[in-house]
């Protein structure tokens, strides 16, 4: 016998959940109801089925092919115009080869035994049998009422309760003899309930109705398809959940990473290649689609999560769906009843109210709070650029797609047949973007000249010192390892202009890339002797140090298995540097992000210098750009203090009077040092291109950053992690001091950087209220507002792309700076609060 499977739904009911999807394709624990289905007409010994379809035919087709995977022949007959239930089987008549048939609904579940629903109707050599179920309220279905033998003897189509004389109801199950399909009209609109199933009756033809038990529920609305869930999870239903069982009803999917520290519900279901990290909870009733990620101390319950989609920490998940491809990014919650549908970012802290609906490819703004159905609104195109480049969470922002786009974008501004150097760290995140950015540059008509792993340091000297025009590195977070970010370099190794950034996002967002034809496709150029000629540039620390006079240091650098092993332990020895090495080699696997208050590496660098009475110990962030210092006596520096003692340093050694530059947000005690020995500060603003930008026009010797970064014009106008290292050897050596003395020497500073949570839109009122508070007083635009007091400064700076506001504050003493801080912090919170 074969088998029609009813998969015309459109399911306007269940949206957004069958917006982007028939309904008999949303998927109940990991499978598409109609593939449950399809399982269930193969047990009963059907091996051949046709599937009506109507509404978005294509996705039922790709997906199920010709059935060989279910070990059946999968046949399809589609409506071009509405048929109604009698209508479509009408269309598939010429597929079911003149034969009695099967009618099952493809978006109903069920694990009713349809053999036995078959053999009723050939023992009571029915015309038609519909297979009938008892429920509690048959209000909104159809009744069916039949004799002491099981003939129909009426219909009643979703009756009141005066009309309710049974509680048995149709199933949407048939077994059909082929006769009867010649009562449906051709090509018209014609029901089966309403119109065939009376019209045979009047014509006395044999209709019976089998009473079977088993499950059965019509995934209808967002009540039954959690209704749904329960039941199979409480084993109600008798169908297929994929993965293996464990302890607690747990299904856990082949490749799914779960962290011992994570904890776990009952009747919980993780499907293939999940995530779960530690901290996490899943609480009961949990069903997670394949590829899901649940962050750190993250929290889902009593929720079904469709493929792909990622929870940050400490976001809240509770009683709701996620569709395919949803982001909920940390701190965000998602309460109860709610439906978020495909592709939709719910960005940090933002709160969606409960019995929400928010239709697919929305953003919801940082810290929205979100209490009615979002249907129409458009997202708009969010700022690609960050701080210092295009960055994002590994495998939710950063993927292939959007590094081949991003690249032909960059591509597309430059003429065609440059060369653009590119690079990468260790990390196989970076050789996975790194690969579609060249894919993306030479489809714009670039040559790549590829230096594989390698620091951005070596990529902008290569730029430079090359006929490149530009260049591009790939690079893990210093902070985060799960972050990813792509630097974009012009052609003297700075970081591209904002200008230039803002249209790289125009061809990006428009997706107007220029197209590379079979002679214009460019080429991949393995530099031969790009690291050589880096090397030696470095191992000519400029000539002013004295090093030969000063003491010989002995130093322990954590290389961090990061590109700072392939340079430092080749130049140590021409910078008079005694090296102990940890960590000297790049290794994909163990490149790792510091975390907690004190690093984890800190312990291992201070042991270390202890065995060997090093005199510094340097510790390499991945990309070899930034350093953190440990002194003599095991302090680790923060940014500030290290920044103090380098300004220190290079005044005390430095021969040529030239000025040096910090950031708008470096403390008044770099003036007060550099003001010992008469050199000018600058403080260009808070990026680091604008501190290259003054060092590349020669306008200073030396600029440093609060974050590590350091930059030494006359070998490049970049941070650049080895040369620090060289550089401070060589001034400690040629000041003849030691890093502890220099750090006790240095003044007292009183500092706090406190970040408030702003959501985007109310940036630009809150920096209107900043300079109207600010009016009277000396005030500095340069980037943010920066407001001098008479016992100290504040300045307040909107991030470039996360919803905070940061207010720097630093004041004479500890009363002066809390009153500085709490004037500018009260500002911006009245504000925030006033919108």
């Amino acid at each position: 016998m074969r088998a029609v499977i009813m998969a015309g739904g459109e399911g306007t009911r269940l949206r957004p959940l069958t917006s982007l999807r028939p309904k008999p394709m949303v998927p109940v624990v990991n499978q598409p109801v109609m593939e449950h289905i399809l399982g269930l007409v193969r047990h009963h010994g059907m091996t051949e089925a046709v599937a009506t379809l109507a509404f978005m035919p294509q996705i039922i087709e790709d997906y199920f092919g010709d059935g060989e995977e279910w070990g059946m022949r999968l046949d399809y007959a589609l409506e071009e115009t509405p048929l109604g239930t009698a209508g479509s089987v009408k269309n598939a008549e010429a597929l079911l080869g003149g034969e009695s048939f099967l009618v099952i609904s493809g978006d109903a579940l069920t694990d009713i035994d349809l053999t036995a629903v078959i053999d009723f109707h050939r023992e009571k050599g029915a015309a038609v049998t519909i297979a009938l179920k008892r429920v509690p309220d048959p209000l909104e279905f159809g009744v069916v009422i039949t004799d002491e033998e099981g003939r129909i003897e009426r219909f009643l189509e979703k009756p009141s309760w005066g009309q309710v004389f049974s509680d048995t109801i149709n199933t949407g199950i048939y077994v059909i003899e082929p006769e009867v399909l010649a009562h449906i009209p051709e090509r018209a609109a014609f029901d089966f309930s309403s119109e065939l199933f009376p019209l045979l009756m009047a014509e006395g033809y044999p209709l019976y109705g089998c009473v079977v038990d088993g499950y059965w529920c019509d995934v209808g609305s967002f009540d039954s398809y959690m209704q749904a869930h329960r039941d199979v999870l409480d084993g109600k239903a008798n169908l297929y959940i994929p993965g293996v069982k464990a302890a607690g009803d747990v299904w856990i999917g082949e490749g799914a990473e779960v962290d011992p520290e994570a904890v776990i519900g009952e009747k919980v279901v993780i499907g293939p290649n999940v995530t779960v990290r530690a901290g996490a909870r899943l609480g009961d009733y949990t069903v997670l689609g394949d590829n899901c990620v649940v962050g750190s101390e993250a929290s889902v319950s009593h929720s079904v999560l469709w493929s792909d989609s990622f929870i940050g920490k400490h976001a809240t998940v509770s009683g709701s769906v996620l569709c395919r491809r949803v982001d909920v990014r940390a701190g965000a919650s998602v309460d109860m009843n709610s439906v978020i549908g495909d592709e939709t970012m719910i960005e940090h802290g933002a709160r969606i109210g409960a019995n929400v609906s928010v239709f697919p490819y929305k953003r919801i703004e940082p810290a929205a709070v979100v209490n009615s159905s979002i249907i129409w609104e458009s997202t708009g195109p969010r700022s690609l650029f960050a701080e210092d480049g295009v960055e994002g969470l590994v495998g939710v922002d950063m993927t292939p797609e959007l590094a081949l786009r991003v690249a032909q974008a960059f591509g597309s501004l430059l003429p065609k047949g440059s060369h653009v150097v590119v690079s990468r760290d260790a990390s196989r995140a970076g050789r996975m973007l790194k690969r579609a950015m060249v894919a993306g540059l030479n489809s714009a008509g670039c040559h790549v000249r590829d230096l594989r792993v390698a620091s951005p340091a070596l990529t902008r000297f290569t730029t430079r010192d090359t006929r490149a025009v530009a260049g591009v590195h790939v690079s893990a977070s210093a902070e985060d390892p799960q972050v990813l970010r792509i630097a974009f370099f012009d052609r003297d190794g700075l970081d591209v202009a904002p200008w230039e950034e803002k249209k790289i996002e125009r061809l990006y967002f428009r997706g107007e890339f220029r197209r590379a034809f079979l002679a214009d496709v460019g080429e991949i150029i393995y530099p031969p002797r790009a690291l050589d000629y880096y090397v030696a540039g470095l191992a000519k620390v400029p000539g002013d140090l004295a090093h030969d006079g000063g003491r010989r240091l002995k130093v322990v650098a954590d290389l961090g298995f990061g590109v700072a092993s392939l340079v430092v332990p080749q130049v140590a020895a021409a910078w008079d540097i005694d090296l102990v090495a940890l960590n000297p080699f790049t290794d994909a696997e163990r490149t790792v992000a510091s975390t907690g208050t004190e690093p984890g590496w800190l312990a291992g660098v201070r042991g270390v210098m202890r065995v060997f009475g090093a005199d510094v110990g340097v510790r390499f962030d991945p990309a070899a750009e930034r350093v953190s210092l440990v002194t003599a006596s095991g302090r680790l520096l923060d940014g500030h203090t290290a920044l103090h003692a380098m300004v220190e340093l290079w005044c005390r050694t430095d021969r040529t009077g030239a000025p040096v530059a910090v950031p708008i947000a470096a403390s008044m005690v770099v003036d007060r040092i550099a003001a010992r020995t008469g050199h000018e500060v600058l403080r260009p603003g808070r990026t680091r291109r604008s501190l290259a930008v003054v060092a590349r026009e020669g306008a200073v010797g030396f600029a440093g950053s609060i974050r590590g970064g350091y930059v030494f014009p006359r070998f490049l106008a970049a941070y650049d992690g080895a040369m620090t290292l060289a550089m401070l050897a060589g001034m400690l050596s040629a000041a003849e001091v030691d890093l502890d003395t220099v750090v006790d020497g240095l003044p007292d500073f009183h500092m706090r950087e406190t970040p408030v949570f702003c959501p985007v839109h109310r940036k630009g009122a809150v920096m209107r209220a900043v300079s109207e508070a600010a009016a009277g007083r000396e005030v500095d635009l340069t980037d943010g507002v920066r407001i001098s007091a008479s016992r100290g400064w504040a300045l307040v700076l909107p991030h470039a792309s996360e919803p905070l506001v940061t207010v720097f504050a630093e004041g004479e003493d500890a009363a002066a700076l809390s009153e500085i801080e709490a004037e500018w912090v009260g500002v911006v919170s009245a504000t925030i609060g006033g919108g």
